[in-house]
């Protein structure tokens, strides 16, 4: 499950894994009480894939929102 730093809480880590998916979220460090990923999640080989595959998708929103007037 990809997701954005805005799911980086406590709640949504734990449904992810109780569900035995493995969360892939952007780690939100600036947040008090720190992040909720922790060793387990970032130790995969995915989680290194992930940004990149996320900046593809949001590339396409990006233009589609400016040049393809998606509203």
């Amino acid at each position: 499950m990809g997701a954005d730093k805005a799911y980086d809480t406590r709640g949504f880590i734990t449904v992810c894994r109780e569900n035995k998916v493995t969360p892939h979220v952007a780690q939100n460090l600036g947040r008090r009480g720190g992040s909720a990923i922790d060793g387990r999640t970032k130790r995969h080989g995915g989680d290194a894939v992930s940004p990149r595959r996320r900046k593809c998708i949001e590339q396409c929103f990006g233009w589609d929102k400016v040049v393809g007037r998606m509203r």
